[in-house]
């Protein structure tokens, strides 16, 4: 098997609750970090609220698997609902689950391990590669799981960690979130940038507000000087004056 080498340095691992949703949790911490605002029922999604946005990608997931049982997977032929039909038959999973129709209800459930079929899911509805990742010899090795639906992009791409071979219970796997960091990096960059940006942009505002308004205040001072009651009756009285002089010539 071809193995993706990964460095573990290359990535802050981040972990998450496991609590049956561990896959959905890696999928919205990783989101979350993106730094792209997130909001649910009007409230905006952080970390301490994390646990709003997977039980919404858990049920954006199995809505978009419920529409999508005829999607062929890429690299294999086979559609969602063969896969989860395999799946079934294996025997991995509670024993009312007969069917497909039974499966996706049972995933629906807040606990329900999510797996390869989700994979798919989640990699089609969000339009990002998925990229699963174990340890092997101090390293990130790739064994399989994940999925593309695009070329790799290193600044795209969601990475999850998951212990696959490090445990002997099945109900024990557990994936975390990955995130490389160049990305993270990167996006402190972006986001200091952005308030360099904001910050000039304000000072510009206020700058041309003040250039405005001490514009606009001159002309209306000149304007209310000119027509002021005052200055006429203040110069009446020079009129008079010259009045009186041309008056006193004319008489001599």
């Amino acid at each position: 098997m071809c193995y993706y080498i990964m460095k573990y340095n290359d990535f802050t691992h981040i972990g998450v609750s496991g609590d049956g949703a561990c896959f959905f949790h890696s999928i919205a911490a990783i989101l979350i970090k993106d730094g792209n605002p997130i909001e649910i029922d009007g409230k905006l999604i952080t970390e301490k609220n994390r646990g709003k946005l997977a039980t919404r990608l858990r049920e954006e997931c199995i809505k978009w698997l419920r529409a999508n049982l005829d999607y062929k997977i890429k690299g294999i032929e086979r559609t969602i609902a063969q896969e989860i039909q395999s799946e079934i038959d294996s025997g991995g999973l509670d024993k009312k689950v007969k069917n497909v129709g039974k499966y996706l209800t049972y995933m629906s459930r807040y606990d329900s391990y999510a797996g390869q079929i989700e994979i798919y899911g989640m990699s089609n509805l969000l339009n990002r590669n998925i990229r699963v990742y174990i340890h092997n010899k101090g390293k990130f090795s790739n064994v399989g799981l994940g999925y593309e639906v695009k070329n790799k992009d290193i600044m795209d791409d969601i990475f999850l960690y998951h212990n696959l071979g490090k445990t002997k219970s099945k109900g024990s796997h557990h994936f975390d979130a990955l995130y490389p960091k160049i990305k993270e990096k990167n996006n402190k960059k972006n986001k200091s940038q952005g308030k360099s940006t904001r910050k000039t942009t304000r000072k510009t505002t206020r700058k041309t507000t003040r250039k405005t308004t001490r514009k606009t205040t001159r002309k209306t001072n000149r304007k209310t000087t000119r027509k002021s009651p005052i200055k006429r009756k203040m110069n009446a009285p020079r009129k008079n004056k010259r009045r009186t002089r041309r008056i006193n010539r004319n008489n001599i």
